[in-house]
């Protein structure tokens, strides 16, 4: 382990040891040895590591697109991924629709 990584565990354990006391700030600092400055500094660096932000993995289902279909009654059909949405409508382009779901499954 590194200095570094060993240095950010030591403040991990300190800043719950700080908010779990339920002591000012500098009462908490006086105890421990450590300035005002140290604490509010580890603090905001804690605060989010970005390493530690859990994302979840897009998974992408096939879609295939016929080249007509029939609405009646103005229907649609509404796609959902995610908080995105697709709207398809009487009269749609199928082309257009195979582009924009093309345009998704492309890498960024």
């Amino acid at each position: 382990m590194t200095t570094k990584e060993q240095r950010r565990q030591e403040w991990t354990a300190r800043i719950a040891d700080y908010k779990a006391s339920g002591l000012t700030m500098s009462a908490w600092c006086d105890a421990h040895h450590v300035t005002k400055e140290q604490l509010k500094y580890w603090l905001r660096k804690l605060k989010v590591v970005p390493s530690e932000v859990v994302t979840t993995p897009t998974h992408w289902v096939p879609l295939t697109v016929a080249d007509s279909i029939q609405f009646t009654n103005h229907a649609s059909l509404v796609v959902y991924i995610g908080p995105a949405r697709i709207e398809i409508r009487s009269g749609f382009d199928p082309r257009l629709l195979r582009e924009v779901v093309q345009a998704l499954e492309a890498p960024c």
